[in-house]
């Protein structure tokens, strides 16, 4: 089955072309562009892998292209340089395209490289991680990591198309996988409780990568994420939802620093989400609020996502004053104060501005326990 639908993201509109084996959509819609305009930046994994991959991709070497690691590392001016340098040596036009086929690193890179090259050149995405499949490919986001903080550069510009095949995920590793199936959790936990409990009851199926579930998730992720975004687009008020746990889980990455293998954002996500639910009943200590922290540790247990620091396998773990003091200087502050999102019950979530840091300690003292 093949899910095909039109998101509407700003001004722009685009398609979503979900599925099983959806490359001959891709090469139809390629070929309406100039075979000589267009260029190819592909995650290295590719370069190596196995199986369908090389067979399907291989579409590829018919086009100028370049191979960039995946990790968090190439999120970097130097990278966005080096593209910029090959896009003009090879004088892709400003009508060409430039395709993106990686994970979220990829992603964020040739999108912010696209809306800078010539002023803005059409790109299209190539999702192959649960993240940049739930998340990080829909929305508009683009970023490049600068002085040790994420996303320090960056801007919105949406892509032509994005194009969803399920079988990437088969080369997955267990970590990387969870770590984007966190995404999805966390979006039900603010806006839809029917679909947090059926994540309660699917997860065996998850585990099994099963393919029918797995393009229910990313489909209801990729409409729920839209509904965000589309009146939203810089991030002023309702995106801001999706933000649910990300200042805490930002705020323990930014201890672990940018290339740690220690933390996965994923896995600081659901850091984040464990904190955002103890500070929701703080805050409103009613019997939905204590639901709500309750159903978080179950569900984040199902989906072996860490809700503890002692669950991240290491003896460095970080102060509550750094902690404190991280958030502090998050990006998205604002000069009142921080902005939180808080869930009043599951899929109830809201915006609420909190100058106490005695109840954003209490609520990360959850993580010590």
């Amino acid at each position: 089955m093949v899910h095909s639908f039109e998101a509407k993201v700003g001004i722009d509109k685009f398609p979503i072309i979900i599925g099983h084996g959806i490359f001959n959509e891709l090469i139809s819609f390629i070929k309406t562009y100039n075979k000589e305009n267009i260029f190819i930046i592909c995650d290295s994994y590719f370069k190596k892998s196995k199986g369908f991959h090389n067979q399907e991709l291989s579409f590829f070497n018919e086009y100028n292209h370049v191979f960039i690691n995946g990790g968090v590392e190439s999120k970097t001016l130097p990278n966005f340089e080096k593209i910029i340098k090959i896009l003009s040596q090879n004088n892709i036009a400003r009508d060409g395209l430039l395709i993106s086929i990686g994970g979220g690193v990829i992603g964020d890179l040739c999108a912010f490289t696209a809306s800078c090259y010539q002023r803005g050149i059409d790109f299209i995405h190539i999702p192959t991680t649960t993240t940049a499949m739930i998340d990080s490919s829909i929305g508009g986001k683009t970023g490049l990591n600068f002085l040790e903080q994420v996303n320090l550069i960056g801007s919105y510009y949406n892509p032509k198309a994005i194009f969803m095949d399920l079988r990437f995920l088969d080369s997955l590793e267990k970590r990387d996988y969870y770590s984007g199936i966190c995404e999805a959790i966390k979006m039900s936990i603010t806006s839809d409780s029917n679909m947090f409990n059926r994540y309660l009851e699917v997860n065996n199926l998850v585990h099994r990568k099963d393919k029918t579930i797995l393009e229910e998730i990313i489909y209801w992720s990729s409409i729920t994420k839209l509904k965000h975004v589309t009146s939203d687009f810089k991030e002023k008020s309702t995106r801001l939802i999706l933000n649910y746990g990300h200042t805490f889980g930002q705020a323990i990455e930014t201890h672990y620093g940018l290339y740690q293998e220690k933390l996965k954002h994923g896995e600081a996500v659901a850091l984040g989400i464990t904190v955002a639910a103890k500070l929701s009943d703080l805050l409103f200590n009613t019997t939905n609020s204590k639901n709500i922290w309750e159903k978080t540790n179950e569900i984040l247990l199902k989906y072996n996502l860490p809700n503890k620091f002692k669950k991240l396998g290491t003896k460095d773990i970080p102060e509550t004053s750094q902690l404190i003091k991280n958030i502090i200087n998050d990006k998205k502050r604002i000069s009142n104060g921080n902005r939180y999102i808080i869930c009043e019950s599951i899929g109830k979530a809201d915006i609420h501005l909190i100058k106490n840091d005695e109840y954003i300690i209490k609520a990360f003292n959850c993580l010590y326990e």
